[in-house]
Formats: C-alpha cells, sequence, structure tokens
C-alpha cells in the first residue's frame, strides 16, 4: 500500500476507536475537555492498555508520562487527507441523476435542460404525448410540469397546440 492510500484510509483507525464503546467513552471525555484519567484508572490495566494503545495508533491522543492528551489536529489532518471530488458543471445541480436544484444562472439553466431533453428525449424523431414526457420527466425532477414548460419555452421541445405530442425541436446549425 502506498503513503497516499494509507493516508486516504487513515480515518478508518478514528472510526474502530469510535465503534468501541470503552474506548469511545474516553475519546468522548477527552472531546469535552474532562479529565479521562479517573475512568482509565477503573479499567483493568490491559484494556486501559488497550484503549491508549488504540487512540494512539489513531493518531487521536498523544501520550504525555501516559496522561493521554487530544490531538485536535488530528481531524483536520483526516480532513485534507481524502478530499471531497464536488461535482462540476451541470453535474452540480443533480444528485443520483436528478434534478436536485434549478439553476439561478441563466447558462446552466440552458445547459441543464438541454440535458433533460437530451436525456427524456434522445431520439430527435420521437413525437410523444404529454402524459409519457412528463412521466419521463418525473424520474429526473420533483417538478416534471414545470420542467416540460421550460424545456419548451426555451425552444428544445415543440409541443402541438392542441398540447397532444410533444418532439424534440429541430437544432440551428449556427
Amino acid at each position: 500500500m502506498t503513503r497516499g492510500a494509507a493516508d486516504e484510509n487513515a480515518w478508518r483507525g478514528v472510526i474502530a476507536a469510535l465503534a468501541n464503546p470503552d474506548t469511545r467513552r474516553v475519546l468522548g471525555l477527552l472531546l469535552a475537555e474532562q479529565d479521562a484519567s479517573e475512568h482509565l484508572a477503573s479499567l483493568p490495566q490491559n484494556r486501559r492498555d488497550r484503549i491508549l494503545r488504540t487512540l494512539t495508533d489513531a493518531r487521536v491522543i498523544e501520550r504525555n508520562a501516559d496522561e493521554p492528551r487530544l490531538r485536535v489536529e488530528r481531524f483536520a489532518e483526516l480532513l485534507a487527507a481524502a478530499p471531497v471530488e464536488r461535482p462540476t458543471g451541470i453535474d452540480r445541480f443533480f444528485v443520483d441523476g436528478r434534478l436536485e436544484h434549478y439553476p439561478a444562472r441563466s447558462d446552466d439553466r440552458a445547459a441543464v435542460l438541454l440535458s433533460l431533453a437530451d436525456r427524456t428525449m434522445p431520439d430527435p424523431d420521437e413525437r410523444i404525448d404529454e402524459r409519457t414526457l412528463t412521466e419521463r420527466l418525473a424520474t429526473l425532477t420533483d417538478d416534471p410540469v414545470t420542467m416540460r414548460r421550460y424545456l419548451v419555452d426555451a425552444g428544445l421541445l415543440d409541443r402541438e397546440p392542441d398540447g397532444s405530442a410533444y418532439r424534440r425541436a429541430a437544432r440551428s446549425a449556427s
């Protein structure tokens, strides 16, 4: 295992420490800025040693003269070791393939609407009724009726005058 992979998995030691009730209790006391020595002294020596070793191995505490000291900087280290990848482009508006929120910027709105049109009517020659379009949009957004209207208003879909059918609008060659 490379050093980078070890750093990315360093959080596992902290989670393992939290999974054990005895270790969690000691860590909780330290996080609450309370003295954990009385609780530790009440435990059998082998259990006390195991708790301290687990917290030391996870680098959550340091031991000075057997007195544990919380390393609060450890949490920032863990967060920095495995940064969250943030979605970019239109992906930042979708969660699990569904539109989570409608963009405020017009360029983003246009890109999101184009994506919705591509996903609901990928065949440019297809004609579908209003119900089918609404059902397809409902798999992608919580407000399919409004999105259907936005797609027509944006010129991405054409609607029959009587509302009976929809089709992809012809794209201009610009």
